[in-house]
């Protein structure tokens, strides 16, 4: 049973046992974002912008992983062991990965080579330190690991997807990076609820706001990058 006071209560149907249903369907509701937006995006078929198989990835890789999240994460943690919400948390740093290598795409041309292949590299070493931290910081503690995945989740966001889009909109002048920057710079709201616990009860806590918050921001994602690879001139 759930013991915790901000937790949704648990419900249990004869031996059936479904622990914070709330949070398990609005995380879901994350997962059904991301597979959706996969499959639209996927019908653009636009095999000559470089950026398109890496947004593409992101996406699945976020609905595998906020699937994952929802159901081995919360809905049926009574059946699993906690090591199992390392599972949606490895995708998601590497959704944030794929993200990454795909807005760089959109700017390479205009870069210098020195500075191209750091950048590639800092992707793959944030990663590879990401997932090594969580899986260190799981034998200390869940609630330890999961910081990780948020300070890895500013880092990827703010300090390197960001800057990349800007430069893509100022420079570049690709239109849909605009997007982007919006829903990046909207992605702080679900963030601070998180943090600050904002919650209306039980059956709508912190968890269960930030997530319906988050399946906005992967909306807003969406269409930003749905709008850039179909405004490439390749499509």
């Amino acid at each position: 049973m759930t013991t915790d006071p901000i937790l949704n209560p648990t419900i249990e149907v004869g031996s059936f046992v479904w622990m914070e249903p709330v949070t398990t369907l609005t995380d879901f509701l994350v997962a059904i974002v991301c597979w959706v937006s996969y499959f639209l995006i996927t019908r653009i078929n636009n095999p000559g912008s470089e950026a398109f198989p890496w947004f593409k990835r992101y996406f699945l890789i976020f609905a595998i992983g906020m699937t994952s999240a929802a159901w081995l994460g919360h809905g049926l943690q009574a059946y699993v062991t906690p090591e199992f919400k390392a599972i949606g948390w490895i995708c998601g740093a590497t959704g944030l990965m794929f993200l990454q290598f795909g807005s760089f795409q959109l700017i390479k041309s205009n870069l210098k080579p020195g500075l191209r292949k750091a950048l590639q590299v800092v992707f793959v070493a944030q990663w590879l330190t990401a997932v090594g931290f969580m899986l260190y910081r799981l034998n200390i503690g869940i609630v330890e690991a999961f910081k990780v995945t948020q300070i890895n989740s500013v880092v990827a966001l703010i300090v390197l997807v960001l800057p990349m889009h800007i430069y893509a909109y100022k420079v570049v002048k690709i239109s849909g990076s605009k997007l982007v920057i919006g829903a990046l710079a909207y992605s702080a709201i679900p963030g601070l609820v998180y943090s600050n616990q904002i919650s209306i009860s039980r059956w709508f806590n912190y968890h269960d706001i930030s997530h319906v918050l988050m399946a906005i921001f992967m909306s807003f994602m969406f269409y930003g990058l749905y709008s850039i690879v179909a405004a490439s001139p390749e499509s």
